[in-house]
């Protein structure tokens, strides 16, 4: 089969520059839109599956989704102890970090931004060794019964006043201040957008007797099933999961982004497919002179329809490459996200990952098939006669 040269494609495109530069332009935005809202899902998916060990264990009140919405008492926590393969300290004590999660608003750096909804989080000593990718970066940590704070480092990064020597507020009726004394990472994980105080004087603050929830570490994963089991059932009668598993279940409400941002783009796509359309069905009219030559000299009706095909993809690929170079300008950015679940805001990366890159290759090439096929089929079907006499 005879099939044309690439640079007669070349040619025809460079002729019609702005039917051209008008559908490049448009399939380049829905390229770079894409890409910059699945940037979006994957790098708050990222920072809440980067938390959680596999050692560890965080229980929860039944019928509770998050430790916001939870409450256990110090009945329900004694009786962790007993929980079977936990690990325990050189004199016995058991790896069992009783955490108080709650909120507290904090000026955001940005200029004229709204103030954020940041988790507070009150814990004992133990919640160091539970909690192994915690590390201090700067400062120390804070002490016991003091008025002070460690905080993660995307929240220093984020909001105001929280370097070391700053101050925090925080307590039922915004009166505590607390000095912070520290920045810790936790692995670019959802820890790192919290401020960590100590249990006591955070209990005080908003007056709660109770704890969110309590993290257990065990000495392998063999274990942990175990111990799930044993929360789970009539002697604790509270919920457990993984870490990692909590967390990864907080991300869910990032399929829902995917989803909304797959019917938005999927009506983008369509726009996009008219305009390529649009752009082919013109050249079609313009050339069905050139055409009829074509199929005189031996082209066929295949080769005719190959050709209209790959200047439509020409198009939308070269603008796919465009969209996607685009979009690379937001990629390591940082923003934060307000989780309904926790009720209070996360700090995440946005990501463009090669799963994104090839999912925008793929709605590239697809908008320029479906753009280019029936206009391409148009032209395989010029009356060579009918052309050449209208010529």
């Amino acid at each position: 089969m005879m099939a044309l040269p690439i640079r007669y494609n070349l040619r025809n495109l460079t002729v019609r520059k702005l039917s051209t530069a008008l559908t490049f332009t448009v399939v380049s935005i829905v390229v770079a839109v894409l890409c910059i809202l699945l940037s979006f899902a994957a790098g708050i998916r990222a920072s809440l599956t980067a938390t959680g060990s596999p050692l560890n264990i965080v229980v929860l009140k039944k019928g509770a989704t998050a430790e916001s919405t939870s409450y256990i008492d110090q009945e329900e926590l004694a009786r962790l102890t007993q929980t079977p393969g936990v690990r325990r300290d050189a004199n016995g004590q058991p790896f069992i970090s009783p955490e108080l999660c709650m909120q507290t608003t904090i000026p955001r750096k940005a200029k004229d931004a709204a103030p954020a909804n940041v988790a507070v989080r009150g814990v004992d000593d133990v919640a160091f060794d539970v909690h192994t990718e915690v590390r201090v970066i700067e400062g120390r940590r804070f002490r016991q019964g003091q008025m002070e704070a460690l905080v993660g480092k995307q929240a220093r990064d984020r909001y105001q006043n929280l370097e070391v020597g700053g101050e925090v507020v925080a307590g039922k009726t915004d009166s505590r201040q607390f000095e912070v004394v520290g920045v810790f990472e936790a692995g670019g994980g959802a820890l790192e957008s919290e401020v960590w105080f100590g249990r006591t004087v955070l209990s005080n603050a908003y007056d709660r007797s109770q704890v969110s929830s309590a993290t257990l570490r065990v000495w392998d994963e063999a274990q942990a099933a175990e111990a799930i089991e044993y929360i789970k059932g009539p002697v604790v009668r509270l919920n457990a999961k993984g870490e990692a598993e909590y967390y990864r279940d907080l991300s869910t409400k990032t399929a829902e982004i995917v989803v909304l941002t797959s019917i938005l783009i999927a009506i983008m796509g369509v726009g996009a497919s008219f305009a390529v359309a649009n752009t082919m069905y013109a050249s079609v009219d313009r050339r069905r002179r050139e055409i009829a030559m074509l199929r005189t000299i031996g082209f066929p009706r295949r080769s005719i329809v190959t050709s209209f095909l790959l200047e439509s993809l020409l198009i939308t690929t070269a603008a796919c490459a465009l969209g996607i170079v685009l979009s690379l300008f937001v990629h390591g950015t940082r923003q934060d996200f307000f989780s309904d679940t926790t009720y209070t805001v996360l700090a995440y990366e946005l990501r463009v990952t090669p799963e994104i890159v090839g999912s925008a290759l793929g709605v590239g090439v697809l908008v320029g098939l479906i753009g280019g096929l029936a206009p391409a089929l148009r032209a395989s079907r010029v009356q060579i006669i009918e052309a050449l006499r209208k010529a």
